[in-house]
Parts: structure tokens; C-alpha cells; sequence
């Protein structure tokens, strides 16, 4: 459903296009050529052009920047929000995705989404436990080829998926070797199987006590993005599937997620956003070995079309996965008759990597280096919302995403 604006920002996003075209007609030398010394002093030749590119520049740079047009936040390059419910969608976007060749952040920029990755592993988990794939309290040493001891505990107490997508397993980032799974680049040098097992298999080169913690599974929370990333492998050595393409055939082409997937494709980077920094420094494309944690491509249309699946299962009215596994993935975990130590105050349950927040609302958030999400909704009343942006929250911009936020609020009439 296409976003409805004031009559003022439809003319300044007119306006805007036309003196893109106006611009590119006039000035077409591209980014390349600026960034060469010989060729951008012969462009400069003409002066007449030179300046009114300058002009043009500075008018699109202002208008993307005014608060008055758009009414929203200045810190951040680009992003995309979006209102939600079972049957429709308000979609808006702002800003770029590409600062020196002034590209659009519009609804088809695909960018990674972080964490919110992880809601996907919780239904590819309750989709392989349909598929009898799995069973979510079994031992995951069952479904793997290396065994995975906590050294940490005298006795073996055993890790299940339950453990996993519940962040109770005991396995912990250590920030030493999990820092290592992010290289520069569109390809990891390394396979997720790869990564686990140097950082879980104690003949590992990243193995340490302190990749575990002290309590038996179950007994304390303590997020984990390896224990995220396990669960997904867990799936792809049971069912024989790469993690990749399980989530392919049972998630994203049932929803018709066409534009979702988990590496870049290189042929179409023109199809991603750049990612910033919170000093607005544009960041190099990078890959992540532990990928099923953190790295979902999408774009807002397709995040949109997830969440409205989240709402419609939370309903009863999703066939994505059955009644019963719906209840399962939506199930708090925690409660006085099963405590657990140090769960956070402000997400005091969990479902199957789905979280609760202390006002009810539902869903995940995600941060990387570069982009930031949220993706909620609201059980009473079937709303959701997602902000997703191309650039670190951070203290600079963190009231500008609290005031984006209070004011997603679904149509009252």
C-alpha cells in the first residue's frame, strides 16, 4: 500500500525528481570520474554546468535534510517504516541509500537486517520440527557430527534447540573469536560449519572455557548470536538442506519474499543500500561467517510481509505453519514454575527467538556495523511496525528513532 503524505512533501519529492533527471541530463559524470583527478579537471571546463551541478546538489541535499518537508530525522542516511496489519500496509522511506551517486533509499532497497534474522530460524525451527526434522528437547549432539561439551560443569547436561532459541543454552559470544565470524567482503572465507566448530568443538582453534558460561542449559539467559547461529546448522545437518535454502522453500517464496535472501548477489550491488557509521562514514560490504544470526537481506516490503505472517499466526489464521507450531513459536518459556537468571527486565520472556518486551508488544530487534531494526506488534490490537535504517543507532540519533517510533501509529479512522 503506497504511503500518503502532506500535499507539500509530494511536490518536494516531485520536485526532487525532476531536478535528479534535470541534473543527470545535463551533468552525466559519474562517481568514478569525480574521484579521478585528470577527468574531474576537465569537467571542469565548463563552469557553467559545474555550478549549477553544485546548486542542484546543495537544493537535494537540503530538501532531504529539512525536517519541515519530511517531518523526520536528519541523522540517519536512509530508512524505510511501515504500519501493519493483517490485511494492509503503510510503507514510507526517506533519505538515501547512496550519498555520492544520490540514490534513493526508496521501498526496493535491500539492506541487512541484524538480529531480526533470528526470527526466521525460529520458524525454519518449528518448520523442521514439522517436517520431523527435529525435535526441539533433544540433545542437538543427535543431529551434529561433533559433540558439544560445556567444560565449564562436571556433569554433561545436554543443549537443546529449546535451549537455543531461548538464549538458555549456555553457549556464549566471547567477544575475542565471535568479532572474527565479520570480514571485509561479499563472501566469508569461512562456512558456518566451519566457524562452529573452531569456536564449539574442543579441538577448535577459537575453542575457550569462556565461549561457555556456568550454569547448566536452561538455568540462565545470556543472548547468544553463536547459539542463534548453531540452531540454524542444526537444521541444515538435519535435514540435509543448506540453512540458506530451507529458509528459501519454507519461508520466503510461501510469503513471497522474492527480494529476501542471506548473501549479496554481486552481479546486483546496485540493489543494496551502503551502510554508515554513526559519523555518517559510508562502510565497506562485509560478510558474516555465523550468517543465520544476523545477515537477512530485505527490503521493506518483504520485512512488512513477514510481520503481517507473525500477526496472522499469532491470530490462527497464518497456514505458514500449523496451529499447533504457531502456539509453540509463541509460547513464553519463562515464568515463576521455570525461573531463569538474568533475564533482561525490559525482555522478560521469550518464544522461539521471538521476543516479549516489558509492554507487551512482540518481535526482535537488530544492530550490525552500518543499520539498525525494529520489527513489534501488538497482540491486542493486531498492529505492528518496523523502522529499518542504513546507519548505527547511536547517542547522536537515538531521540530521533524514539520520535520516528511513538509515531508510527496505526490509522484511528
Amino acid at each position: 500500500m503506497p504511503a500518503t503524505n502532506s500535499t507539500y512533501p509530494k511536490v518536494a519529492v516531485q520536485w526532487l525528481n525532476q531536478a535528479l533527471c534535470f541534473y543527470q541530463s545535463l551533468y552525466l559524470v559519474d562517481s568514478e570520474v569525480l574521484r579521478n583527478p585528470p577527468l574531474r579537471q576537465a569537467a571542469k571546463r565548463y563552469p557553467q554546468l559545474e555550478q549549477m551541478r553544485r546548486t542542484v546538489y546543495i537544493i537535494i541535499s537540503f530538501i532531504f535534510s529539512s525536517n519541515l518537508v519530511f517531518g523526520q530525522d536528519t541523522l540517519f542516511t536512509g530508512f524505510a517504516t511501515s504500519i501493519i496489519d493483517t490485511n494492509s500496509r503503510l510503507i514510507k522511506t526517506y533519505g538515501f541509500k547512496d550519498k555520492e551517486k544520490i540514490a534513493n533509499y526508496d521501498s526496493t532497497t535491500i539492506q541487512p537486517v541484524g538480529s531480526v534474522s533470528k526470527v526466521v530460524i525460529g520458524l525454519a525451527l518449528m518448520k523442521a520440527n514439522e517436517l520431523s526434522f527435529v525435535n526441539l528437547d533433544t540433545d542437538i549432539n543427535q543431529y551434529i557430527g561433533f559433540n558439544i561439551i560445556n567444560p565449564n560443569l562436571k556433569n554433561n547436561q545436554p543443549i537443546t534447540l529449546r535451549h537455543l532459541a531461548t538464549h538458555t543454552s549456555g553457549i556464549r559470544d566471547n567477544e575475542k573469536f565471535y568479532e572474527q565470524a565479520y570480514t571485509k567482503g561479499l563472501i566469508s572465507p569461512f562456512s558456518l560449519e566451519e566457524f562452529l566448530v573452531s569456536y564449539l568443538d574442543k579441538n577448535g582453534k577459537r575453542y575457550s572455557k569462556k565461549n561457555f558460561g556456568n550454569y547448566p542449559a536452561g538455568e540462565e539467559y545470556n543472548y547468544s548470536n553463536i547459539g542463534a547461529a548453531l540452531a540454524a546448522y542444526v537444521i541444515e545437518s538435519a535435514s540435509k538442506i543448506p540453512f540458506d535454502q530451507f529458509t528459501k522453500r519454507y519461508i520466503f517464496q510461501p510469503l513471497n519474499m522474492l527480494q529476501t535472501h542471506w548473501f549479496y548477489d554481486e552481479n546486483q550491488l546496485d540493489k543494496y543500500t551502503q551502510l554508515f557509521d554513526e559519523k555518517d562514514n559510508q562502510l565497506d560490504f562485509y560478510s558474516l561467517a555465523t550468517y543465520p544470526d544476523g545477515a537477512m537481506k530485505t527490503n521493506i516490503v518483504d520485512l512488512s510481509k513477514l510481520l503481517q505472517e507473525l500477526i496472522k499466526g499469532y491470530a490462527g489464521e497464518s497456514d505458514l505453519l500449523t496451529e499447533n507450531s504457531w502456539k509453540i513459536y509463541f509460547t513464553k518459556n519463562f515464568s515463576e514454575n521455570r525461573p531463569v537468571k538474568g533475564v533482561n527486565p525490559k525482555e522478560p520472556n521469550s518464544g522461539i527467538f521471538i521476543m516479549y518486551v516489558k509492554s507487551g508488544a512482540i518481535g526482535h530487534t537488530g544492530s550490525d556495523p552500518g543499520l539498525c531494526t525494529f520489527m513489534f506488534f501488538n497482540p491486542e490490537n493486531m498492529t505492528g511496525k518496523i523502522f529499518m535504517a542504513n546507519e548505527d543507532l547511536s547517542e547522536q540519533n537515538l531521540n530521533s528513532f524514539k520520535n520516528i517510533w511513538e509515531n508510527l501509529q496505526p490509522n484511528k479512522d
